[in-house]
């Protein structure tokens, strides 16, 4: 059995249509992920989670001192909502948020770059600032995609304070403009919807409790086909369940098609969640986020142990591949999976500067091609089979010290409390419980 690249190139044909969580695309592509591992001989199975879906019914930026004029934005979602009349306010721009440029924020709507962090708005709201506008888009975009602002959610808890997104070009306008008096409505509900993990299984023989997960996430952001980011990795993981159904192995191999990965990695933490008795028996993780670009570099980011990293390192220059490798935590599926303690990693290849974008419609196959798509597929066929069939299982089950602090640093982003503190507490209470029956 040999990889086959234009069958891989077919399928990523097919689902190369928008697909956002909680919609129907996103379903659809789904039962063609699923079909595809059925008419291969593998059982796959969907499995439906809840998500939150954001409704913004309005989002509106005004500028009314020294001379009116409104901004094209977008609402952010699980951020407050303004009065039906809006909030009115000064205006700072406070660049990165640094302390030295939010000590006079009170009574302002601020204007803001980078994603910030729950600690930032904290601040915000505690110094009296009204909301915030977040910088997004590039500068060089064509004009015809200037509107096709990525909807996001506010990372960790429901935000204190309004915020809404707006490009960069208009960001530039707006503070060359010295605005003295802005106003900002933003008005919004959160409503459940469900999104879908899509999971295939290749039992092992011999060493069969021990199991390997391969994922990628298939969702896409709105606006954009998706075909880089991350139809590609989805058909990785197919073509590698299709040479693992013909070749067998000896540990079980899982194939998780992760929903929802574009609004914080829901798909893969809820995969982990659903099944968190079985991830003692996960020995190692492999992520596909973006392969198979024309132009680009080789990349690997290991979430977990230095012995891992060498192996990957040492593998790569023994067949010659250029890989760019290091420790870290990826924004995307293996950092879910280390989060519940598996040892993960995340191939990519990744764009030259100036070379293909993701998140908006220029993500299509145009910038894509089956000869570089065979690059990373290859070498991780070659490393997945040695680990899926090694006599000993050589990925240790622990991560670098560097890794723990990322992974604690991400949790805290997203609001996720750490899980040694939660054994604490849950320790401090049977304690406090105990004490209480011997009195």
């Amino acid at each position: 059995m040999t990889l086959d690249k234009l069958r891989a190139w077919k399928l990523l044909e097919e689902i190369s249509f928008v697909r956002v969580a909680g919609t129907e695309e996103e379903l659809k592509a789904a039962n063609i992920l699923k079909d595809v591992c059925e008419k291969s001989g593998v059982e796959a199975v969907i499995e439906d989670f809840e998500i939150d879906m954001v409704n913004i019914s309005v989002a509106k930026l005004e500028v009314l001192e020294p001379e009116y004029h409104e901004y094209h934005v977008i609402g952010i979602g699980k951020t407050a909502s303004t009065p039906d009349e809006g909030v009115t306010g000064g205006f700072k721009y406070i660049e990165d948020g640094s302390d030295a440029n939010i000590t006079d924020v009170e009574g302002k709507i601020v204007l803001m770059q980078g994603r910030g962090t729950p600690e930032l708005y904290e601040k915000l709201q505690k110094k009296g600032a009204l909301g915030y506008i977040l910088i997004a888009g590039n500068i060089y975009e064509d004009e015809s995609i200037k509107n096709e602002l990525r909807p996001s959610n506010a990372f960790g808890k429901d935000h204190p304070i309004p915020g809404v997104k707006l490009h960069i070009t208009d960001a530039e306008k707006l503070v060359l403009s010295k605005p003295t008096k802005v106003k900002l409505t933003m008005q919004a509900e959160t409503v459940k919807g469900t999104s879908h993990n899509v999971v295939a299984t290749i039992p092992g023989t011999d060493l069969k409790d021990e199991v390997i997960a391969f994922s990628a996430h298939y969702d896409s952001v709105p606006y954009s086909k998706g075909s880089w980011d991350n139809g590609t990795g989805s058909v990785t993981i197919m073509e590698l369940m299709h040479y693992f159904k013909e070749k067998g192995t000896r540990r079980t191999l899982k194939f998780v098609w992760c929903g929802s990965e574009e609004i914080g990695l829901v798909g893969s933490k809820e995969f982990c969640k659903a099944h968190e008795e079985e991830l003692k028996d996960y020995i190692f993780n492999i992520n596909f986020d973006m392969t198979g670009v024309t132009i680009g570099f080789e990349k690997c980011c290991v979430t977990a142990s230095e012995d891992t990293l060498h192996a990957i390192e040492y593998l790569a220059k023994v067949n010659n591949y250029p890989l760019s490798a290091d420790l870290g935590t990826y924004s995307s599926d293996s950092t879910s999976f280390a989060s519940a303690g598996v040892p993960a990693c995340t191939f990519a290849r990744l764009n030259a500067m100036g070379g293909a974008q993701i998140h908006n419609n220029t993500d299509t196959m145009d910038r894509i091609d089956p000869d570089s798509f065979m690059i990373t597929l290859e070498f991780v066929a070659l490393f997945s089979e040695q680990i899926a069939n090694a006599s000993v299982n050589p990925i240790p089950r622990k991560f670098a010290d560097s890794v723990k602090e990322k992974l604690d640093a991400q949790k805290k982003m997203f609001g996720e409390p750490e899980k040694e503190k939660e054994e604490e507490k849950k320790e401090d209470k049977a304690e406090e419980a105990e004490e209480k029956k011997d009195e």
